[in-house]
Order: C-alpha cells, then structure tokens, then sequence
C-alpha cells in the first residue's frame, strides 16, 4: 500500500514539476541549509551514493527533485527527461552539471526549472526529497549582485505551501540563533508544525560542548524536533571513503560519546532516513482526501473537455482543412444569427449588434447633424461673398456664385457626422466578432487559433491565415470604403447644388417674400393723407376679392403653407384648415404680439406670437384685412408698412 502510494505520488510530482505553480499542493519534504552546513553531505548519506556537484560556491544551481524507491533490483538511476539507466553514479553527477549549465548557463547563475532523478534498488527507502540551492548572501564571481535575494525567493516558492515538510539543515558548531535554514524556516511556519531539523558537524564541536539544549529543545522548539548526524569529513570525500564505512564511523561517535549514547532522542543518518519516510507517510495520508477531492474535480473538466474537444484531433491535412471549415461555418452561423436578431444573448441590459447599428442610423446621426451650429457664418461673410461674386458690377442681384460658395462652406461641416457614424458602425461589428466568437464551443478547442482571431489586426501584425484577421481585414477595408464613400457624397452635394427640390423652391419663395418686404422703405404719412390710406386700402381689398377661393387665406402650418378659414373674435384667431377642418387651431389674442404687415402683392402679412414661442403667417383675405383693422389700425394719422403691437385687453387696444 505505502509503495503504491508512493509511486502515485512521484507520478504527481513529475507531471507537475514544469509548472511554476502546480495546480495542487502535493506533500514533499523541502531541504533547505547554507551552503556551509553539510546539505549536499546529508542527501548523499540517505542515498548512500555520490552523486550531487561539488565544489567551491553554489554546487546546486536549480530544484533538484530526488525520488527513492525501494524495489528488488540492482541499484539504478534515471532521469525523467532521458531514457537510460545509470549505474555508475557518477555519470549522473555529470548529467546534473550539463544539465544545470543548459538552463541555468555556465557563470554559477540559478534557475526555477527543477530537474528530477530517480533512484531504485533494495536499500532505498521510499523517499522524495526537493534539494535546494544553498542559501548564500556574497556574490562570487560572474553571480548577479542579487543571488542571494533571487536563491531565497526561490526557496520560499517552495516552503511557503502549506503540505511542504521543511528540512532544515544546520551545522550544530555553530550559535543556532544565527542558522539560515531556520530563521528562513520561521518566515513561513512560525510555530515549527511543519519543521524538522537536522544537526550536522556534531562532532566538530568545541571539546566540552555538545548539542544537548537543541536536541531537548530548550532553544528553538520544533514540533518534528532536531536529528543529529555525523558527514563525512572532506578528507573523506577526496578519498572517497565508502558510505558504509562512513555510516558505521558515525554510529562508533555516538555510542562513545558521553553524553549522547545514553539519550534517548534520534539520531543518526539511518534514524534519520526512517524518521523522513514516516513523517512524510503520514502527511500523505493526512492530506490524501483532500488530494484525492482535487484530483477527481480536475479529472473531470478534462473529461469535459475531452467531451467537447471531441474524440480525437485531426491527423491529415484533409481532416485540418474540415476543422478548419468546420469552425468557418459555425463563426458565420453565428455571426448570422446575431445580425438576425436570433442570439440567446441576454438584451435586456441594452442595444447591441444589428440593433445598435440602426440606432446609429436613425438617432444618433440625425441628432449629430442637428447640432450642426451654421451660424458662424457671420452677416459680414455673407456680404463679402456677395460682393465678391459681383466683382466690378453693380449688385442688382444675388449671383447664384455667392451662394453656392457660402452654402459649400456648410455642406463641409457633414464630414465629421459622416465619419463618425461610419466608425461607430465599425466598432459595432468589431464588438460582435468578439461575441460571436466567444459563443463558437467548436472554435473554443482550439485555444491557439481563437487567441489569434481575438488579436485586433494592425500594421505590427502578419497576416495570418486564419478566418478571423481575414473577417478583421474584410472589415477594416470595407470600412475604408464606406467612408471614402461617405466622403463622395458630400462632395456630390457640394459639386452641384440642386436648387430645383421642392424644399428649396419654397425655402426661396418664402426668402424672396421676406427680402422684399425688408427693401421696401417705411414712410410715414402726414395726418392729411389718411384719405389717400383709406383710398388705398380699399384698392388692395378689391384686388383681394378677385383671387381664387383656394387662394383668398393661407398659413404657415407644420412646416408648410395651408389654405385656411379664418375667424376672429374678441380673444382669439381661429384657424381651421380646409383640408382638416378638425385641425382647428385657436390662436390666444390676450398677451400676445401681433405683427401686421404689407406684402409685395398688396395683402397682409399677420404673425401672432403667444407663450409658445409659436407663430402662424396670413395672407390678406377680406377677414385678414378686418382683424388687422380690429387689431391694429386705429390711428389714421400714420401710414406704415409694418406695424407691430401687444394685445393687453380683450378689444385689442394698443
């Protein structure tokens, strides 16, 4: 049980190794020391091999992740990222360096990639332990000048999950108040639940001295407690005396040592091993249900996935081309639907797609051009550009060059509502490929394809060959030509100005009307000619009557002129259209200005203007003509043109 166990765990670590942060926090013992306290001596005293870079400075450049399985076999080991077996252990010291060099380079630097070996015979014991780079705070030679801030952050990457076990390395000759390994330890767990220290250089220590406060934990208390252990000694090494010899030198050390052979706590390499594999047992099944929750929820949205990936990818080039298409024609649906007005999306929130689109052409243009402000065109302007068009001549008339000119100044202003409704437009479908595309579930499977469709196409991007910069090219050059279009109708309107529209024609009617009445010159007659008034009053009254019926009243109503019927009493005008004789429209007389004035062909021209801001004009009829001399005309002793006055009672009077 504990073997399987163990094998699924390092199955775990291996697939999670390249990710910086792995989706679950697996138990794993972290080995963490300064590079003086013996870190490298202990790991290869567990293993029981030399294996592990020696030398001066940082010797382990990168995580190195060490897993051990007892099995019954020859003693072996391997590589996860090579297929081969080594039993000459100190080729795998050199797969370490040529490895550590190719990512970590050559000048001492680190590197966050781990690496991980295998180790299987029949003295291991089931064991994975995490070697990290020795914690240093002085540069040495081509190091950056922040090594020591970049080994401790990558120390703490690892110490800081919470199912670490965290193995602290020190050298017990030295004051354990300044040990790196534990004070980096407490950063991370300050009441040592997760602690388990070990005690090198033990018998290095000053004669008289012994590490028997630490041990009972009188100092630094740890939950895990301390383990003391005996390395060889470099003499050792460079002799490279066998580990069992080392093994049994360190068991006759503490036998003969007077006060530790007769204590009771751990100690040792062998107790050490034992004690590592039973702490991090227990920590697997501690954290096992949890574990397993994890794995069984990631487990399933990958069979989700899978589901909605599809059984198998495509393989042939004819297969690519079918995806290819496949998610072409699920974008165009979709897209087709959303112009439709078909989506399932939810609208309540506001317009979107094809509905805002229309939005843009029916209110937010109209509106842009209605605040169109044509009156910088000052009265100066107006008089210059007539003047200008006459040249030497006389201004009789108002050239039609004079006109067009300042009427060519006002069809510029179109350009900007133009373009700005062209680019609002733009932006809209921009925005529903974006949508469409997130709502594409086959397009979805292909993550690498769908980022680039997402990319907004530019001058710094390549063109590549998918549907979606095709779409963003389409619409970047349909978009180019729907202004440029915009563009020519404006100049359309500017190159010939058509003066025979209906609108015009009664826009110039009205003009000409209201220029005339302005060039006639206001006289004012001597009291003795009221006869002469009345003469003539009488002579225009009688051309008046000679009209046709259809012509005798008209107003200015809703934009436009209407034959009317007229009635006037003692408070109000009211006008009733003939074609609509129940559109009656009552004109208030109390309160209101009433301007009365002669027109070129010898009617009356009476506009009222009452609280609305509202006015009506009418021509001269035999009615006109009796509410002007009701409204108006009371002193004779004056002859005027035009007349204005307000209405204070309800006779009208001045």
């Amino acid at each position: 049980m504990l073997e399987d166990l163990h094998a699924v765990m390092n199955k775990l670590h291996e697939a999670f190794a390249p990710l910086k942060i792995p989706p679950i926090d697996l138990p794993q013992i972290a080995v963490v020391g300064s590079q003086s306290s013996g870190k490298s001596s202990v790991l290869e005293s567990i293993v029981g091999y030399d294996f592990l870079p020696r030398g001066a400075g940082i010797c382990t450049r990168r995580p190195l992740i060490i897993q051990l399985t007892c099995s019954d076999v020859q003693d072996y080991a391997e590589f996860s990222h090579l297929d081969e077996k080594f039993t000459d252990f100190e080729r795998v010291r050199d797969v370490i360096e040529k490895e550590t060099d190719k990512v970590a380079g050559k000048q001492k630097g680190v590197s966050e990639v781990p690496l991980i070996v295998k180790f299987f015979g029949r003295n291991f014991p089931n064991l994975s332990l995490v070697d990290l780079p020795g914690l240093t705070m002085v540069p040495v030679g081509d190091q950056p000048a922040n090594i020591g801030q970049l080994i401790r952050d990558m120390v703490m990457n690892f110490i800081c999950r919470p199912n670490c076990i965290i193995l602290a390395v020190s050298a017990a000759n030295q004051d354990i108040a300044n040990s790196d390994a534990l004070h980096t330890a407490r950063a991370v767990d300050p009441d040592g639940l997760r602690t388990l220290g070990v005690l090198t250089k033990v018998d290095l220590m000053d004669e008289g001295t012994d590490a028997r406060d630490i041990l009972l934990g009188k100092l630094y208390p740890l939950r895990l407690g301390y383990i003391p252990v005996v390395n060889r000694s470099q003499k050792d090494i460079m002799e490279k005396k066998p580990m069992h010899k080392s093994l049994k030198a360190e068991q006759q050390f503490f036998e003969n040592h007077p006060v530790y052979r007769n204590s009771k706590f751990e100690k040792g390499i062998p107790m050490l091993s034992k004690r590592l594999s039973s702490v991090l047992e227990a920590h697997i099944r501690t954290q096992l249900p949890e574990i397993s929750k994890k794995i069984k929820s990631m487990l399933r949205e990958t069979q989700e996935d899978l589901v909605r990936y599809g059984v198998r990818g495509p393989s042939t080039p004819f297969e690519c081309r079918s995806t290819v298409m496949k998610a072409v024609q699920e974008f165009c649906e979709k897209f087709r639907e959303a112009m439709n007005g078909e989506t399932r999306r939810n609208t309540y929130k506001g317009l979107f797609g094809p509905a805002r689109i229309r939005e843009i052409f029916r209110n937010d243009f109209p509106q842009e051009i209605a605040t169109l402000d044509a009156s910088y065109l000052s009265d100066k302007e107006i008089q210059m550009a007539r003047r200008n068009a006459v040249g030497l001549h006389a201004d009789l008339f108002v050239p039609n060059s004079a006109f067009e000119t300042l009427i060519k100044r006002l069809i510029d202003l179109l350009h900007d509502p133009t373009s700005t409704c062209v680019q609002k437009v733009s932006d809209e479908i921009d925005t529903l490929f974006h949508q469409t595309i997130s709502d594409c579930k086959f397009l979805s499977r292909f993550a690498e394809l769908k980022q680039v469709i997402c990319q907004r196409l530019d001058s710094s991007h390549r063109l590549h060959q998918t549907i979606s910069l095709e779409c963003r090219s389409l619409l970047s050059a349909k978009t180019t030509a729907a202004a440029d279009f915009a563009r020519n109708l404006v100049e359309m309107e500017k190159s010939y100005v058509n003066t025979e529209h209906p609108n015009f024609i009664n826009y110039r009617d009205t003009v000409y009307k209201q220029s005339h009445l302005h060039a006639l010159p206001a006289h004012s007659q001597p009291p003795s000619q009221s006869a002469s008034l009345h003469s003539e009053r009488a002579e225009k009254e009688n051309m008046s009557k000679q009209k046709s019926p259809a012509e005798q009243c008209s107003a200015y109503i809703g934009r436009e002129w209407q034959d009317v019927d007229l009635k006037l009493d003692r408070q109000e005008l009211r006008v009733s259209p003939k074609a609509n004789p129940h559109a009656t429209q009552n004109v208030p007389l109390l309160g209101s200005t009433i301007n009365v004035r002669e027109l070129w062909d010898g009617g009356h021209q009476i506009t009222v203007r009452y609280q609305s801001s509202k006015g009506w004009m009418l021509h001269s009829t035999d009615e006109v003509g009796r509410a002007r001399d009701l409204l108006c005309c009371h002193d004779e002793t004056s002859r005027c043109r035009s007349r204005s006055l307000t209405v204070k009672a309800r006779t009208g009077g001045r």
